[in-house]
């Protein structure tokens, strides 16, 4: 009877090794083939791309930053891929007439140079930052700026009919990923059976407001619509108008923003870098810029907002170096030289921000009128000198 018992159990125990060692292996072939696929859709998606060099995408970043340059941004609205952006198959985009319609009734948002044009005071503003590959796809970065606000963009590429083209992009001043934006408009454009659409109509009255400066009815404007009529455009009118406005409501607005996509680690190192510039420590400032750099690459602008950081807390010699090498890196950059001939006007430094003015003429077209309404109320002293209006008098 013992050994009848003896042989049950062991015959019990080899059949439990069997089915935990057959289980083993089966989580284990199903992990890996999982891996194997996930391993030859990277090997595809890599093959894929590398029809092109990495020298091929930046060369076309380039010719992008040109296009704007050369105020014919055109090129730029040629180069995106309508279906990507709407999350359509070229396929469903051909055959239904619908989604043809609705996108028609977007058109404009499509106009991606255009609309990079049109909010940029010189053309130069707009600079070409980082390439990076993620998942064996190129993506190409480029910065917007702006004297209320700077932005940075990230173009996912793809490839039609052996021409490099823009896929989707990345707004990280609102956290806006364009195709869900667009898809989003899309579908509320055919619901409306293109009928004004209410959400995206409350804004233009705000957009009007940013325009002219007035950033506080902006503000209060943005922060009285309800959660249920907030377009995708909410937040990036928001931080503009509070950036603009106070810097309490500013950050009150990240705090906001961070909680509202607590996922977008893009978007928070973003507003980490501009919360860092109102708190006004430099160590903090530079830690975030360096997080940022991850995703955007060097640019000397960076120099301007440390700059800004001694300025606005009235350490206005600190602030020269930066203002000084960010002069000399982008010489085409007239931010730095207006921050720059503020500090030296601030610190009463005459005969350097003459010298300066000097130097500005030689880059820019400016004429004194221009500057003088710029300065007038500060420095009125300083603008009805002789020296001041000999600068523009030479220039005649």
């Amino acid at each position: 009877m013992n050994d009848s018992n003896g042989q049950s159990t062991k015959r019990f125990w080899k059949s439990m090794i069997t089915i935990v060692v057959v289980g083993i292996v089966l989580v284990a072939a199903v992990y890996f083939g999982k891996k194997y696929k996930e391993t030859q859709k990277t090997a595809e998606i890599t093959e894929f791309y590398n029809q092109f060099s990495d020298e091929n995408y930046i060369g076309f970043a380039k010719k992008l930053e040109e296009s704007i340059h050369a105020e014919n941004p055109e090129m730029f609205d040629n180069s995106i891929d309508v279906a990507s952006f709407f999350n359509f198959s070229k396929r469903e985009l051909a055959q239904s007439y619908n989604k043809r319609k609705g996108i028609e009734l977007l058109q404009s948002y499509l106009k991606v140079g255009s609309s990079i044009s049109s909010q940029l005071v010189s053309t130069n503003d707009f600079k070409y930052t980082n390439f990076y590959k993620e998942d064996g796809i190129p993506h190409i970065v480029f910065r917007l700026y702006r004297p209320d606000f700077i932005n940075f963009i990230d173009f996912t590429l793809g490839i039609k009919k052996d021409k490099i083209i823009i896929k989707d992009m990345y707004n990280f001043y609102s956290g806006i990923l364009f195709s869900e934006m667009a898809s989003d408009m899309y579908y509320k454009a055919i619901n409306s059976q293109g009928i004004d659409i209410a959400d995206i109509k409350i804004y233009q009255p705000i957009k009007n407001l940013l325009f002219s400066g007035n950033y506080e009815e902006a503000y209060t404007s943005l922060v009285s619509i309800p959660t249920a009529k907030r377009s995708s455009f909410h937040y990036q009118f928001l931080l503009i108008a509070a950036s603009n406005y106070d810097d309490e409501k500013l950050i009150e607005v990240i705090t906001e923003m961070k909680a509202f996509k607590p996922d977008d680690k893009r978007l928070h190192t973003y507003l980490n870098f501009q919360e860092n510039i109102v708190h006004g420590d430099l160590d903090k400032l530079n830690a975030a810029i360096d997080d940022l750099k991850k995703y955007v690459g060097e640019d000397p602008i960076f120099d301007l907002y440390r700059g800004i950081l001694f300025n606005l807390q009235s350490d206005y010699e600190k602030s020269e170096p930066f203002f000084d090498r960010l002069v000399t890196e982008i010489p085409n950059f007239y931010g730095g030289y207006y921050y720059k001939l503020y500090s030296l006007l601030l610190q009463d430094k005459t005969s350097e921000a003459l010298t300066l003015i000097a130097k500005m003429k030689e880059h820019f077209s400016i004429n004194e009128e221009e500057l003088t309404l710029e300065l007038q109320e500060e420095y009125k002293e300083f603008t009805n000198s002789e020296a001041y209006k000999n600068i523009f008098k030479d220039a005649e």
